[in-house]
């Protein structure tokens, strides 16, 4: 089974503000579900987007994939350019998309609260699970002000 969390900005490049959710539970996480069969990775994050959300997104590429460890369940998670793939795996994934808000509508959903924040502002919120492990990856290339804006159609 692979997972997806979606990246939600309103405009691309790094200083998009970036929508965060609070689950029934109050912790933040990022938009996510998961990848239906025949269904790619860019098209669940879009629809994940839609039926979460209710927000319409260009999906860009992918941030970050982890790779669940199949003897604990401790997700990996590998920045992207660094990815080795392996298609021998029986491993579980989780992939973080970054995706655009093409139609600048306010999301609303299941989640408790939604709200968009800047992205060095991300690393002041307790993640938990697979976010939290993904945040200790991501949050140096967001503060070091080091992604580039063609991450992003």
């Amino acid at each position: 089974m692979k997972s997806i969390s979606v990246l939600v900005q309103h405009h691309a490049g790094p200083t998009g503000d970036v929508l965060i959710c609070k689950n029934k539970n109050g912790v933040w996480e990022f938009p996510n579900g998961t990848v239906r069969t025949n269904e790619t990775d860019a098209d669940a994050a879009a629809r994940v987007c839609w039926e979460t959300l209710g927000v319409k997104v260009s999906v860009g590429k992918m941030a970050c994939l982890g790779r669940k460890a199949p003897q604990d369940g401790c997700v990996e998670h590998i920045v992207c350019g660094n990815i080795t793939h392996n298609t021998h795996t029986k491993s579980d994934y989780h992939c973080y998309y970054e995706a655009v808000n093409t139609w600048q509508t306010e999301p609303k959903g299941e989640y408790a609260e939604m709200k968009y924040v800047h992205p060095s502002e991300l690393g002041q919120y307790e993640f938990a699970g697979d976010d939290k492990n993904f945040m200790a990856k991501y949050d140096k290339y967001i503060n070091a002000g080091c992604i580039p804006d063609v991450r992003m159609p």
